[in-house]
């Protein structure tokens, strides 16, 4: 092996590997796994997920592009699947949720977030550092980048968006590399006049002719600057969530817990996905982010004690006096502790 290292320079080697890796065309994709995998993570949101597995397919099946594969805009109230849905688009199209790069845009409110984003200029003290939303793309160019709660970004940093999303390129200040984005996807997202964009949503019942209204409105009111929208290729608004939808995600919920604790969960009574929605109350105002808590508070005890009990499988069922009971899918060990009291 020692003679077989000599052959070659391998530092070479493995960077210009890496590079083909990542400027290789994604191309065809399958719409179908793509819808399948999409709805196994987001729930309530069918005929979004629908029309973006089919636009991404689409777009991705260009082979030359001067523009980001697609820009995106997410609305609708905080807790409805848009980061999620971001997140499940990384994972299958780039092999990755972490090839998503998210930016939350109430910490770039000031004149300095231009520079955190394309870099300190050259001169300057960390200039060598490069920006957080360039580097990303200069080491891995097909990334999803996303921008939470796009309203809240400084004036300034729009005019770095126009040239993203429409050019497709930007010139990082301290390496002046042009950067690539066109094996992008950029998605904006947007809870600003959640409460109106609602109204919109019921009074227009013809989904095309609701975008187009919720664009105008994002236009008259001065949410979005005009150009911006202009680049924009879809808007897609997100419906509340609310009854079996929400009991759906809380169950998706209570089986991620249980893996991240190394356990499957086979079965869970409903009676207790509907305690779970009960306590979550606060759901209608801070969305599904609430469950989370709620579903820690009311199983993580009980499936550590199953996991210490030698379970790989549970069931999840309710006792008698409505407390959460752990026991291993074959029988074989039960925990039947009390959970602490939940504060709605």
């Amino acid at each position: 092996m020692a003679d077989l290292q000599k052959m070659t320079d391998w530092d070479q080697l493995k960077a210009l590997l890496d590079q083909r890796a990542n400027s290789k065309a994604l191309g065809k994709i399958d719409e179908a796994a793509f819808l399948q995998h999409l709805k196994s993570r987001v729930k309530g949101q069918d005929a979004i997920i629908e029309d973006v597995a089919r636009l991404i397919r689409l777009q991705m099946a260009k082979q030359k592009s001067d523009r980001p594969i697609a820009n995106l805009l997410f609305l609708g109230p905080t807790g409805t699947g848009k980061t999620e849905l971001a997140k499940a688009m990384a994972e299958f199209l780039y092999g990755d949720d972490k090839a998503m790069v998210r930016f939350d845009c109430s910490e770039f409110t000031g004149p300095e977030g231009k520079t955190r984003l394309i870099g300190t200029p050259l001169g300057y003290v960390g200039s060598e550092m490069g920006g957080q939303l360039t580097k990303p793309v200069i080491s891995n160019p097909r990334r999803l980048i996303l921008f939470d709660e796009i309203e809240k970004a400084y004036k300034d940093i729009f005019d770095l968006f126009l040239q993203l999303m429409g050019e497709g390129r930007l010139t990082e200040q301290g390496s002046g590399k042009t950067v690539d984005f066109t094996q992008c996807i950029i998605i904006l997202t947007s809870n600003a006049h959640a409460e109106q964009i609602g109204k919109i949503q019921k009074d227009v019942t013809d989904y095309h002719e609701m975008v187009n209204a919720v664009k105008g409105y994002l236009a008259d009111t001065k949410v979005f600057r005009p150009e911006i929208v202009g680049r924009i290729d879809k808007v897609y608004v997100f419906e509340p969530l609310e009854g079996m939808v929400i009991a759906e995600i809380a169950l998706l919920k209570l089986v991620k817990l249980g893996n991240e604790y190394g356990l499957k969960v086979k079965f869970v009574a409903p009676e207790l996905i509907l305690q779970a929605l009960i306590a979550g109350q606060k759901v209608s105002r801070f969305g599904v982010r609430e469950l989370d808590r709620v579903i820690f508070e009311m199983f993580a005890s009980s499936l550590i004690q199953a996991r210490e009990a030698g379970a790989k499988e549970v069931v999840v069922n309710v006792n008698a006096d409505g407390t959460p009971s752990v026991s291993a899918a074959d029988g074989s060990m039960q925990s039947p502790a009390k959970e602490r009291g939940l504060d709605a």
